[in-house]
């Protein structure tokens, strides 16, 4: 009964990477391990206990009212977006942990669905919103850069903050080259619609493209299903810490509260999200950055926050099969998940959004595959390895900033 208490509770991590932050890695199980996690205190203590636990998270949440009200008061753009880029964190974080409130109550398949359901809903907030005011390459490059982000700025600073406290660091090879196969069709399933189109230029071949993308993305989705089915029951134990058992931790709210609350910051999100869409094109203006940079570098953060916090911490504790979930299994959601989900709403609402990405951005991804797959070949893990991933990242962030704005200098536009 243990192993299964820290099963679900391991693979929650792994599934939904956000849900553990804040939580300590190092508590020791109790006499009884059986018992299932205690029920929460009052829900106004529950309250209590989050916000207290997080001040500065719970103090960016100010950032909300701001953004909305400059959105109505029609401030300036770039005020628009930057409020509401600083509140979409913290409602991140709100969404993570009312989704592990609401988990800690069910099964441990259903929990573990909905961890996959909403452990990326912001991205997927973020790509919806894009799609609907038609900023078809903010999506692909938030989609792209959510990928990066996880890869190589999470994994970086997860093996370089462990490497800090120990010389050699351990973790699952079979579970970690799981990942890493999944990742590496992921980049077939966006490379071949690609290259397809680019060398095929008759119009006609653009619409087999835009059909390729649409049934190609329902198969991921099977494959992520698959994957799910994997990971949560059949080969459990490869994702699961080799650091030993850990109790329980009770859920600060009650599941109907934790429901609540979930359903009220995803509403919220979506609205934020809409507004820091709306805004992007004034604020590139202003900026004079680029649509690109807006979209690998900057959005990414928004989901990735809390990912980033987690990945140090656990890792530090040398706990590196649940860094590795944090990175890896994120990127496997947004390849698998997220951008078939957001190619399905783009055919939805008529729009043509669709797996064929600009060259360069193909070229990216795949030697972010590739120098990660060579990183993880081993099952072991120091921080020079960190430091490569880390520098890798900043020549990607180096190359999109200093990208000029006009249309002829785009890494991103299709035509």
């Amino acid at each position: 009964m243990q192993a299964q208490h820290m099963l679900r509770r391991t693979n929650s991590k792994l599934t939904n990477p956000r849900l553990s932050q804040g939580q300590d890695y190092s508590a020791v199980p109790t006499a009884d391990d059986d018992a299932p996690p205690a029920a929460p205190r009052s829900d106004v203590q529950g309250f209590i206990n989050i916000f207290c636990g997080h001040p500065f998270l719970s103090a960016l949440l100010l950032a909300l009212p701001a953004g909305f009200w400059a959105k109505h008061a029609e401030l300036e753009p770039q005020f628009v977006f930057l409020f509401n880029f600083i509140a979409i964190v913290p409602l991140a974080w709100l969404i993570g942990k009312a989704t592990e409130d609401v988990s800690a109550k069910l099964g441990e398949a259903a929990g573990g669905l909905l961890n996959a359901t909403f452990g990326n809903i912001v991205e997927m907030l973020i790509c919806v919103s894009g799609i609907r005011n038609g900023e078809i390459i903010v999506v692909q490059c938030t989609l792209l850069g959510s990928i990066l982000s996880n890869l190589l700025l999470v994994l970086g600073c997860a093996f370089l903050a462990g490497g800090c406290f120990h010389h050699f660091q351990s973790y699952n090879q079979a579970g970690a080259a799981t990942q890493c196969s999944l990742l590496s069709m992921s980049v077939f399933a966006i490379g071949l619609p690609t290259i397809y189109v680019n060398i095929l230029k008759q119009d006609e071949e653009w619409e087999h493209m835009v059909l390729v993308s649409r049934y190609a993305s329902v198969f991921l989705l099977i494959v992520y299903f698959a994957y799910l089915v994997f990971q949560l029951k059949t080969h459990a134990h490869l994702f699961q810490d080799e650091g030993g058992d850990e109790e329980e931790e009770a859920p600060d709210l009650s599941a109907p509260t934790a429901a609540i609350v979930l359903a009220v910051t995803t509403v919220i999100t979506s609205f934020a999200t809409d507004y820091l869409i709306d805004a992007i094109k004034g604020t590139v203006d202003t900026w004079n950055v680029s649509r690109e940079f807006v979209g690998i570098i900057l959005l990414p953060i928004i989901g990735n926050a809390a990912e980033h916090y987690t990945a140090i911490t656990v890792a530090m504790r040398n706990k590196m099969d649940l860094a590795l979930g944090v990175a890896a299994g994120s990127s496997c959601q947004m390849g698998l998940l997220v951008t078939p989900f957001t190619v399905l709403v783009g055919w939805a609402l008529d729009v043509e959004m669709t797996l064929n990405f600009h060259a360069f951005q193909l070229a990216v991804l795949v030697f972010a595959v590739f120098l990660v797959n060579s990183i993880l070949s081993n099952g072991k893990s120091s921080w020079l390895e960190g430091y490569i991933l880390l520098i890798t990242y900043l020549i990607v962030a180096l190359v999109y900033f200093f990208e000029g704005t006009g249309e002829d200098a785009s890494l991103a536009t299709l035509d």
